[in-house]
């Protein structure tokens, strides 16, 4: 159990659970099976690109392209199924895009020594553009060969198939996490680039690698928008890259880099869906009383960590 108190993902846990027991008790049929469902099926854009930022993050970077390469993805995927081709190469191509878009961007902030805020500040504006040139307004997806498509629902607790799919990244990831050695590359370049360069991490390589995964993670987070509403749209994903990072350092990651948790970045989504839910039970008007509460709940873990961090270095 010490063991256990010790882990990253501990205290968005401990904190999760406080916010379900409360809640239960607050309101009548508030705990149950289609509560995990909404939240899984609802929280699958958001998982995603925090999934991407907690790797990026832990490598010592930071990306602020997630929403708009997501936006980018879905309008991809519309315009490449509305002219033809199967849904299942547009999810390909938006997912290509997507992971070109982090690779450009690993490459740039590595070979020009940019900062990354600022090379991913470009990435952002670059997606977004594109995607409004793609088509200004909502696409929908109207091709026969979509329908079948159209809000899949597996039989694995009623989930939609974009739900699925996080679970099966997020189970991929925790597991390269503990076993690959570009995971231990990645975590040895957010401690220090120098004395990783010095032991033989390919640092160029690996930090491309990472802005790839995060760009394949924010075009997966389009497959999920484009699963889950059926059109591409070029304002879609607006702040979510805030979001992700919110979900990232709630679960644990730090935003100093060097340590990373996957349980923890599923965790901070869940935590963030969860709360949502409570602010509209509520009845808490509008979404600015819900960015007032993350701020808050960021800045309260942080708090916590810190001192925690503190007392264990006595």
């Amino acid at each position: 159990m010490r063991h256990v108190a010790r882990e990253p993902w501990f205290v968005t846990a401990v904190a999760l659970a406080a916010l379900l027991g409360a809640a239960g008790l607050r309101y009548d049929g508030f705990l149950g099976a289609s509560l995990l469902v909404n939240l899984l099926d609802d929280g699958a854009m958001l998982g995603f690109a925090a999934l991407g930022a907690m790797l990026v993050i832990s490598s010592g970077g930071i990306d602020l392209s997630p929403g708009a390469v997501m936006a980018l993805s879905s309008v991809v995927i519309a315009a490449a199924i509305g002219a033809g081709l199967p849904p299942l190469a547009a999810f390909a191509l938006a997912c290509a895009c997507g992971t070109g878009l982090g690779a450009l961007s690993g490459a740039l902030i590595d070979v020009l020594a940019l900062p990354p805020f600022i090379v991913t500040l470009a990435v952002m504006f670059l997606a977004r553009g594109a995607a409004l040139a793609i088509h200004v307004e909502s696409l929908p997806i109207q091709a026969p060969a979509w329908q079948p498509w159209s809000r899949v629902e597996l039989p694995v607790l009623g989930l939609d198939l974009a739900a699925v799919i996080w679970l099966l990244a997020t189970g991929a990831v925790l597991f390269a996490s503990r076993h690959a050695r570009w995971m231990r590359h990645a975590l040895a370049l957010g401690g220090d680039q120098r004395t990783a360069a010095y032991f033989g991490v390919p640092v160029r390589r690996t930090r491309v690698a990472v802005y790839a995964l995060g760009g394949l993670c924010s075009g997966a987070a389009g497959v999920a928008y484009t699963l889950y509403s059926s059109k591409g749209d070029s304002t879609a994903g607006v702040g979510m890259e805030l979001d992700a990072i919110a979900a990232a350092v709630i679960g644990g990651t730090a935003l100093r880099g060097g340590s990373a948790s996957v349980a923890g970045a599923f965790l901070g989504v869940v935590l963030l869906g969860v709360l949502q839910t409570i602010l509209v039970y509520e009845g808490v008007p509008g979404a600015g009383w819900t960015r007032v509460v993350l701020g808050a709940l960021l800045l309260a873990f942080v708090v916590v960590r810190r001192a925690l961090e503190a007392r264990a270095s006595r």
